[in-house]
């Protein structure tokens, strides 16, 4: 019937764990901005973020069935545009949650305290801006040329 190889089995199951991982933080920005009495609940971080994290999730889904990433990256001037808006896209949000998860540790408000992302903000209150840039290299490498 169907007949898949090695590394298109492992592109899906990257590409899955990547949706899955916007779908994730998405939620997490989208519940942090329900919280009308924490002062994080506002601004630039919590609109960007809920903007990135989608159209990441919608790159990612169709990446799930057409290798689109694979071939745009090839193409001479448009994949390097693509390539280079994924890869600002990618570093954004992650620099994105970083600020909130840390602010979040911070604070040790009960205004601005989420239940159930206990291991998001464990994960990136304890990360740097360096480390944020090399999972995002690591990833886009990862994304593009699997």
């Amino acid at each position: 019937m169907f007949s898949f190889s090695f590394w298109t089995i492992l592109r899906i199951i990257y590409s899955l764990l990547f949706v899955i991982s916007c779908s994730y933080i998405s939620n997490f920005i989208q519940t942090l901005e329900a919280k009308k009495k924490c002062p994080l609940s506002e601004g630039w971080r919590i609109t960007n973020g809920k903007f990135i994290s989608s159209l990441l999730m919608i790159i990612g889904a169709i990446n799930v069935f057409v290798p689109a990433s694979k071939f745009l990256s090839t193409l001479p001037i448009i994949g390097s545009s693509y390539v280079l808006l994924f890869v600002l896209m990618l570093f954004v949000l992650l620099f994105i949650v970083n600020r909130l998860c840390v602010s979040i540790v911070e604070r040790e408000d009960s205004k601005c305290s989420i239940k159930g992302y206990d291991m998001l903000l464990n994960f990136f209150s304890n990360r740097t801006i360096m480390e944020c840039i090399y999972i995002t290299i690591g990833g886009s490498i990862i994304f593009f040329y699997l």
